[in-house]
């Protein structure tokens, strides 16, 4: 069964938790209301019992003062006690509607009426028949009106104190609710998507994993496919791609294979017969005398472009066997000064056809490197030939050995034209020669600094190159001194520079 999408995933989870928000925000705001809508109801209910209770006292004043003479000629008047005692029931029945069932209210509320009935009855009552009540029993009945009447007021201010603390109390336990639902809300997100993040972080970490494998050159690195489909897709994907990537290596592989197998045999095959062919025609030129001009100048031609096949053979040989890792140095210990003086002895017939100047320079105590001879010769012969032919008449050549911390530099410079800074990073590449009109000029097969290239690494070194237009080329090679680092033979001052070639 396959995980729900990431996108699935994001939408329940931002679906529960804008429902639990809207919920936890939608009590708390009604709840908070209603507390308002009762708390300013309950204030004005208290508000307008607090306005009856005073029109009780109001009345009841009436009524004291209707009981009294105005003047000895003038009795106490029957109808203004009356209206009174009308307007203070009155009070007290709307008062009776505002008391909410409040016991407190309602017992202060019932004790005013009492008070204020017997009040009647024992003060009010005799004095309208003319009869005199006495001054206690006034003193005693009006005394517990006024303190019933307080009491009520006291009360109805109590309640009110009441509401407003328990609408404080109310809202403040609201308001942690609604806090408390809303943490729960944020806590609840948080889970959510750290458990997204943690189902995606694992099969993440096996692609992440597995493309670092991949591209250091595990083909046959493979990732488990888990977690959001999203993900999953993507793992999956990831496979695939890594299985192409191993059939295309195999089948690259493969081809490769036949190249090198294919360009070795036909190097191997094609050696002997050039052989002959050059064999042959040189035989023909040693007997100038037995052809025509045009014969011999045919017969040279043929020798020289034999000559040539024989090196592209064997340029060839080299670099599939070196590909094929078929390719093998005799290593051993070389002095380097006789070593470079040997290669610029060989090479010197060459620019002297050139008129150009070889300098050989080799560093006074360079110790010996262990490599194979011929090998660095041939290095040595390429970068010199290289040198010889993009150079001009005139031009001047510089072979270097010096020591490098561990290793021993050789240096090939040269005042030439240089090469393009576009140009500079394909010099080692097979088969390619730079664009220029004296690269056409001199032709070529392009092998010559692969094959250096190659046979530098095979010796554990490195080769670089560095070049400006119109300041020359510079192409300078490493190799690892001998282990027991003893420094070559050793020369006269005088002697420290040698020179080959023309000038010399």
């Amino acid at each position: 069964m396959r995980n729900p999408s990431l996108t699935a995933r994001l939408r329940i989870g931002f679906v529960l938790l804008f429902a639990l928000l809207s919920a936890v925000s939608l009590l708390g705001v009604g709840r908070l209301f209603q507390i308002r809508v009762n708390y300013e109801d309950d204030n004005s209910r208290l508000f307008q019992l607090e306005l009856e209770s005073e029109r009780m006292r109001s009345a009841f004043i009436l009524e004291q003062a209707a009981i009294r003479s105005p003047s000895p000629q003038q009795g106490p008047s029957r109808l203004d006690l009356t209206a009174a005692a009308k307007s203070f029931t009155d009070a007290a029945e709307r008062s009776s509607d505002l008391t909410d069932d409040d016991a407190a209210l309602e017992s202060s509320l019932g004790a005013l009426v009492v008070d204020e009935a017997a009040w009647r009855k024992d003060v009010a009552a005799p004095i309208l028949r003319g009869q005199d009540p006495g001054l206690p029993v006034q003193r005693r009945r009006t005394t517990a009106v006024t303190s019933s009447g307080e009491q009520l007021s006291e009360n109805t201010r109590a309640a009110r104190d009441d509401v407003r603390s328990s609408a404080r109390d109310d809202t403040r336990s609201t308001t942690i609710l609604v806090a408390a639902g809303l943490g729960g809300a944020l806590l609840a997100a948080l889970l959510l998507f750290s458990g997204l993040i943690n189902s995606m972080r694992a099969p993440l970490a096996r692609l992440v994993e597995g493309a670092r494998r991949l591209a250091g050159g595990q083909l046959e690195t493979r990732v488990e496919v888990g977690g959001p489909e999203e993900i999953a897709t993507l793992g999956g994907a990831f496979n695939e791609m890594a299985t192409a990537l191993e059939r295309d290596a195999r089948e690259r592989d493969r081809m490769e294979q036949m190249k090198d197998d294919f360009v070795l045999t036909v190097s191997h095959e094609l050696r002997t017969p050039v052989t002959v062919v050059k064999g042959f025609a040189e035989m023909l030129i040693a007997q100038p005398d037995s052809l025509s001009a045009r014969q011999l100048e045919a017969a040279e031609v043929i020798s020289e472009s034999a000559g040539q096949l024989q090196h592209m053979v064997r340029d060839l040989l080299d670099l599939a066997r070196s590909d094929a890792g078929k390719l093998r140095i005799e290593a051993q210990a070389i002095e380097v000064r006789e070593l470079v003086q040997r290669i610029g002895r060989q090479m010197g017939p060459e620019f002297d056809e050139k008129k150009q100047k070889l300098t050989v320079q080799v560093e006074k105590g360079v110790p010996e490197i262990r490599a194979d001879p011929d090998r660095i010769g041939q290095v040595l012969s390429n970068l010199l030939t290289n040198a010889n032919k993009y150079t001009p008449e005139g031009a001047q050549i510089r072979l270097t050995a010096a020591r490098d911390d561990s290793m021993v530099a050789f240096t090939v410079a040269d005042d030439g034209p240089g090469i393009e800074p576009d140009e500079l990073d394909h010099v080692f590449e097979r088969f390619w020669r730079a664009e220029s009109g004296e690269s056409q000029e001199v032709g070529g097969t392009g092998l010559g600094l692969a094959i250096a290239k190659s046979l530098v690494e095979l010796h554990g070194g490195t080769i670089t190159a560095s070049s400006a237009p119109g300041e020359g080329a510079t192409f300078r090679f490493k190799l690892p001194i001998a282990t027991d680092g003893r420094p070559g033979k050793a020369r006269a001052p005088a002697e420290a520079k040698d020179k080959a070639g023309a000038g010399t």
